[in-house]
């Protein structure tokens, strides 16, 4: 098929995929349509065939020109010659503190000997988003493997790989923008990501999800607010935090009448812990409350005779279970039993310094 007319507007349907939707916007050989979810997605003109025409109205028609072969290499974004550029889909759910962008995998020849996976990237925000993805050559230098641009809540087909040659690490630069607002600057994203083959040949590696009709290996490369705020924290607060533990712990060991209480109790559950625990998978949690176990013990290790509750839950015992062992490795040395049944129940573990 050499033509098409398609306006903005038309109804179209995917030949090489499910669903369809809407045309937003028309760049060259590639049209924009909102799917089902409304999600933007970028598709050649020769993979869609109208359905439904727009209502006719007084606008010039827009005519395009289809390949006769479509490259499956889209790493680069062109855009619009247009002096007037057709304004993005802003999905009012998303707020602008917690912009998220994913590298994208999904299979395209489930069973077979050869696995192969699409790779995309999503960008599922309302703001514009620069990307750079590079690798680190033999002489310690990076090279460019994929740059461009990407239009807010849209994603893009950059390349087929062999999921076997995906043993990669990957260097992803981002910086976020928006054109129809004013909006808060972000520091720009520069995250090393690392890939390893065999996630791609795990039983249930591809999972369902927001933005393909198909299973997909999604890895996040934007942090939410809250994993920003603990990152910040560790590497702003960390070295004076120790400080100012060290002091107190010198002040309550050198001062011997100095009044303390019998004992000590710490509760470590996490919304004890945090006040938003959003975005933060189990084994995040559970590394947040040892972090908390280890710095209590720290703070207390010298004072002889001290008493310390951890209330831990009962839960499925993950938690007791590593502090269970951590006492018995790291702090041997004090001694520990399960706190008053009475007043705890099976939720607590005492340990006398």
């Amino acid at each position: 098929m050499k033509k098409k007319d398609i306006r903005p507007g038309d109804k179209v349907r995917f030949l090489n995929d499910v669903g369809g939707g809407e045309v937003t916007r028309i760049d060259g050989k590639v049209v924009y349509v909102i799917d089902e979810i409304g999600f933007e997605v970028p598709v050649p003109v020769s993979e869609v065939v109208v359905v439904e025409r727009k209502a006719e109205d007084n606008r010039p028609q827009v005519e395009t020109t289809a390949p006769d072969t479509v490259s499956n290499d889209n790493s680069t974004i062109s855009h619009p010659e247009s002096s007037e550029e057709e304004l993005p889909y802003i999905d009012p759910r998303h707020d602008d503190f917690n912009p998220r962008f994913y590298l994208a995998f999904t299979p395209t020849n489930p069973g077979d000997n050869e696995q192969k996976v699409d790779f995309y990237l999503v960008n599922d925000s309302n703001f514009y988003c620069f990307y750079l993805i590079t690798e680190t050559g033999e002489n310690g230098l990076a090279q460019e493997l994929f740059s461009g641009a990407i239009h807010p809540n849209t994603k893009e087909f950059i390349q087929a790989f062999s999921a076997a040659n995906m043993d990669v690490n990957w260097h992803v630069q981002l910086i976020l923008f928006r054109k129809d607002k004013p909006f808060r600057l972000f520091e720009p994203v520069n995250e090393l990501i690392k890939i390893r083959a065999n996630k791609f040949f795990r039983d249930n590696a591809f999972k369902s999800n927001d933005f393909f009709d198909r299973k997909a290996v999604l890895i996040s490369v934007i942090k939410n607010e809250l994993e920003r705020r603990l990152e910040s924290l560790s590497k702003k607060e960390t070295q004076q935090i120790i400080k100012e533990k060290e002091a107190k712990t010198e002040k309550t060991v050198s001062s011997k009448k100095q009044k303390r209480p019998d004992i000590i109790e710490v509760d470590l559950h996490i919304h004890e812990l945090l006040d938003d625990t959003r975005g933060l998978s189990n084994s995040e949690m559970l590394k947040i409350q040892l972090d908390k176990f280890h710095e209590v013990m720290e703070e207390y290790q010298k004072i002889k005779g001290q008493k310390i509750v951890f209330i831990h839950g009962v839960g499925n015992g993950t938690l007791k279970h590593e502090i269970r062992r951590q006492l018995n490795t790291r702090y041997k040395k004090h001694s520990f039993q399960d706190a008053s049944f009475r007043e705890y129940g099976y939720g607590a573990t005492l340990v006398i310094i």
